[in-house]
């Protein structure tokens, strides 16, 4: 009800108490480079960008006024958008942000949270307890012939914070520290997703 009010005008509080409730979640260093790649660079991507931070990540990293980001084109490079993110503590828009701050935690409660990756065996447990129409999967979740962990992204995340100076990443795990901690497992050292080795905790 804390997320969507108007539903307590349909539901009573007892429907809400015998609820259940879950999530899905992806790792927070795919979806950073995926915001990047989708949102940001100059890549062919299907989703919609977001050119006016771009020329904003430019502009402010580079000190390039706008019209000249703008006429020459110019994007910024993955170091700068990782440069300006922690420069603002993660604090830009709602596709670069925690999703800790999407979820309403603590006043919003989710009986499951489950990571992306995870969907396949945790969202059988989901359906489960939803009792869903036959042939129904998760929303969002990814074709069992598709491996998260080896999608673009992933890919591209291994490859791209490795090359950061260790000082950003740092600082960008804090920024995303709480999101790792909800889907319990520690930033780079996740068996399952492995990333370029972290010591962070």
């Amino acid at each position: 009800p804390f997320r969507i009010p108007k539903a307590k005008l349909t539901y009573s509080d007892d429907a809400f108490r015998k609820a259940f409730s879950f999530t899905v979640l992806r790792n927070p260093w795919t979806r950073m480079v995926s915001g990047y790649r989708d949102k940001l660079s100059d890549e062919d991507t299907q989703g919609a960008d977001k050119r006016s931070i771009g020329v904003k990540i430019v502009s402010e990293m580079r000190g390039v006024d706008f019209n000249t980001v703008r006429i020459q084109q110019l994007y910024p490079t993955f170091a700068e958008y990782a440069g300006w993110l922690v420069k603002h503590s993660g604090k830009v828009n709602v596709h670069f942000e925690p999703q800790y701050n999407t979820l309403c935690v603590p006043q919003a409660r989710y009986d499951m949270i489950v990571p992306l990756e995870y969907t396949g065996p945790m969202g059988q447990e989901v359906l489960e307890r939803i009792g869903p129409a036959n042939n129904a999967h998760l929303l969002g979740s990814y074709d069992k012939s598709s491996d998260p962990r080896l999608q673009k992204s992933a890919l591209y995340a291994k490859e791209w914070l490795s090359e950061l100076d260790e000082d950003i990443v740092e600082k960008l795990y804090v920024i995303y520290k709480t999101d790792f901690q909800l889907l319990n497992y520690s930033n780079f050292t996740h068996p399952d997703f492995p990333l370029p080795l972290h010591e962070g905790s």
